[in-house]
């Protein structure tokens, strides 16, 4: 562990620490991303080991860290008003870690798979992929115009869910939906209500943008459309609140006799 005091914005770590929580460019071309928070950072060093870096606010405890690094790992530490300006989040819990951005391996075996199409909003994305890892949902694709995966309020909004599910950036749903063998439902309106339907055995939902839902296109790649009834008064709920409904109902079905 090595243990060093920043106190300069023209610092290498401080500018590649600001880079990472603000530029998705960036996180793809160095393969690094920052993650706040101690839950996070025990998910990621429980599948990953050591984290490249740890980031803390000066004089910050690190006696309850020090269990997850290695002598590689770079201790830094940051005044106040230094660290406020590298934390990727509104309410920064006083630590950080750059990591290395993991790639998992993708399962043969595909009962469940989401489609995301712009999913802008990155709290919701995270919340997605949380309730998806919860499921146990196989792999997730996502459209070129969704957050970026590996934005640190991605992650938070995951909890740790990145570690676990298998995620493809940039996918053709076009592509996918040839080759899957399964129902392919899209989530509109006029769909048939989820809760009349067979979700046992492969399926693959597909969900859209918060504001503009699917495209006309990518629906009428799926076999069904679905929807999620609700009272009147209401015309949709959250996209993450949709997904979640969604997985949990086949989950309910394939698990539970009711």
């Amino acid at each position: 562990m090595k243990r060093q005091v920043i106190s300069s914005r023209g610092n290498q770590h401080f500018k590649h620490l600001k880079k990472l929580s603000e530029s998705p460019r960036y996180r793809h071309e160095m393969q690094q991303t920052i993650l706040d928070g101690m839950h996070l950072i025990e998910s990621y060093v429980e599948s990953f080991g050591s984290p490249d870096s740890i980031a803390l606010i000066e004089g910050g405890d690190i006696d309850k860290i020090a269990q997850y690094l290695n002598e590689e790992t770079q201790v830094l530490e940051f005044p106040a008003g230094l660290f406020s300006e590298i934390t990727p989040v509104a309410s920064p819990t006083g630590i950080l870690a750059s990591i290395n951005i993991p790639h998992l391996d993708i399962s043969k075996k595909q009962n469940c798979i989401l489609l995301l199409e712009d999913i802008q909003d990155p709290g919701n994305l995270g919340s997605i992929l949380r309730s998806a890892s919860a499921v146990g949902v196989d792999l997730v694709y996502l459209s070129d115009r969704c957050a970026d995966l590996w934005s640190p309020k991605v992650l938070r909004g995951g909890q740790g869910a990145h570690f676990y599910l298998p995620c493809i950036e940039k996918a053709i749903f076009s592509d996918i939906t040839k080759t899957f063998k399964g129902k392919i439902f899209a989530t509109e309106l006029s769909g048939n209500s989820i809760f009349k339907e067979n979700l046992k055995g492969p399926v693959a939902f597909i969900f859209g943008n918060e504001g503009n839902g699917l495209r006309r296109d990518t629906i009428q790649l799926s076999t069904q459309s679905i929807h999620i009834p609700m009272h009147k008064s209401i015309e949709s709920l959250n996209v993450s609140a949709a997904v979640s409904v969604c997985l949990y109902e086949k989950f309910r079905q394939e698990h539970f006799d009711v």
